[in-house]
C-alpha cells in the first residue's frame, strides 16, 4: 500500500472564491458562513465548512472507510 509522501507539483492557479451562508438554522445544522472554490469555467472545486458536527461526521466516515479498506486488503493477503 502506497501512502502520499508530499507534493510532487505545486502551481498557482486562478480560482473564484465564494463566501455564502449555509444551514437550516437549527441545532444540528446552524447557519454559518462557508467558502466555496470554483474554477474559471464554473466547475465546483471544493467547499470549506467549519461546522464542528459536520467535521466530526466526516472524520468518522473517513476513519470507517479506511478501516474497511485496510481490513479488506489484509484479508486478500492471507494465504488460503
Amino acid at each position: 500500500m502506497e501512502r502520499l509522501s508530499g507534493p510532487t507539483e505545486v502551481r498557482v492557479i486562478n480560482v473564484i472564491e465564494v463566501k455564502a451562508k449555509k444551514g437550516l438554522g437549527i441545532e444540528k445544522d446552524p447557519v454559518r458562513e462557508i467558502t466555496q472554490y470554483w474554477d474559471m469555467d464554473g466547475n465546483f472545486l471544493a467547499e470549506r465548512d467549519n461546522d464542528q458536527q459536520l467535521l466530526l461526521d466526516q472524520i468518522e466516515w473517513e476513519s470507517n472507510r479506511l478501516k474497511n479498506i485496510i481490513e479488506n486488503y489484509l484479508k486478500k493477503q492471507k494465504p488460503q
